[in-house]
């Protein structure tokens, strides 16, 4: 009984693990000063709040190596580059991260 208990620790651990390496959470700012937000969340979505928030928009994202595909609500997907300076977009625009509070 211990030890089936045991190996469903482990299996459950190993999954945890597996389906979290395709997130990067984190907010990044574009622009200086900020005019955009970026937010990637725990569970895969993102929201990306422009500097007019009427046109904020939502979707989900999934890391794929050095590169993130967001993908908007309808079906659009754009690919950013994952750097030690932040995000790159298609357009050469550098995302920065904002350090955790």
């Amino acid at each position: 009984m211990k030890i089936e208990i045991i190996i469903i620790g482990i299996i459950l651990v190993s999954l945890s693990g597996c389906m979290n390496a395709n997130i990067y959470p984190g907010t990044f700012k574009l622009g200086d000063p900020p005019t955009q937000t970026l937010e990637l969340r725990d569970d895969g979505t993102y929201i990306l709040i422009p500097a007019d928030a009427s046109h904020t928009s939502k979707g989900t994202y999934v890391r794929r190596g050095d590169k993130l595909e967001l993908t908007g609500v309808f079906g659009l997907t754009s690919v950013m580059n994952i750097t030690d300076k932040g995000l790159i977009g298609t357009n050469g625009n550098l995302w920065v991260r904002v350090p955790n509070s």
